[in-house]
């Protein structure tokens, strides 16, 4: 049965490809069969340099170019009202379940409100989804706390099975660096993991992603067994930083 890691925003422009691409590359070294996709996608001018395009980079994979692909740098729901088509949740669903694949990381347009349709948004479709573990992304800067909270609450039961990550800003200010601790001093989160505004490849970017990896790990299922693994070579590296509300005793 395929899991699902669905990745979404508290609004656009967040990081939440950066993010996405880097957690790909994270499991993907754990040997997990990893398929990925961006179902929805607007601003696509080239193929080639698209989100689409990053994300199956990163997994090592074949092109795999999303359901609703749209030119236009506009809400998707706008563009597909131009284009005359109408995003479908339940098509998106199928889609996703077409790719198989052990584990499936799809990235979502936009933030968690934004429309897809008239009768539909990000939160209608991530529901559909029913996701294994959920990944929201925010920008660290001041007003994430309100937006944060905001989709928390707008999940529902699905916020006990999420991960919230903070992009790092272009730019900082006096609450970049804390909202994290912020965040699960407040008990809005039990994890939040800072991402750095650094390339994929940088020390940074793995060590947070494979913290990510690792902050989602109890919710899926063990990976399929690889007779390629290295002997003495662990699949779960423990994360370096562990950032949880203290447990009743």
């Amino acid at each position: 049965m395929q899991s699902r890691v669905v990745i979404v925003g508290t609004g656009t422009n967040v990081g939440k490809t950066h993010v996405a691409a880097a957690l790909i590359r994270a499991l993907v070294s754990r040997r997990r069969g990893v398929v990925v996709g961006k179902p929805v996608e607007s601003g696509v001018t080239d193929e080639h340099a698209s989100d689409s395009a990053l994300l199956t980079d990163a997994a090592g994979a074949p092109q795999v170019g999303p359901l609703y692909s749209f030119a236009k740098p506009v809400s998707p729901h706008r563009a597909a009202r131009k284009a005359g088509v109408v995003i479908d949740v339940g098509n998106i669903v199928l889609w996703v379940a077409a790719l198989g694949g052990e584990l499936a990381v799809i990235e979502t347009a936009g933030g968690l409100h934004s429309p897809l349709s008239e009768i539909a948004t990000n939160l209608e479709l991530v529901r559909a989804l029913e996701p294994t573990a959920l990944i929201l992304v925010g920008a660290d800067r001041l007003g994430t706390l309100h937006d944060v909270r905001g989709c928390m609450l707008a999940l529902g039961p699905l916020a006990a099975r999420t991960v919230v990550v903070l992009s790092a800003p272009e730019q900082v200010d006096q609450s970049s660096g804390t909202n994290a601790s912020e965040l699960i001093g407040l008990g809005w989160t039990e994890l939040a993991i800072t991402f750095p505004r650094a390339d994929q490849a940088s020390a940074g970017t793995t060590l947070a992603a494979r913290f990510l990896a690792d902050g989602i790990e109890p919710w899926l299922p063990p990976p399929a067994p690889h007779d390629d693994l290295l002997p003495g070579v662990s699949r779960i590296s423990p994360p370096p930083i562990t950032l949880r509300t203290p447990q009743p005793s």
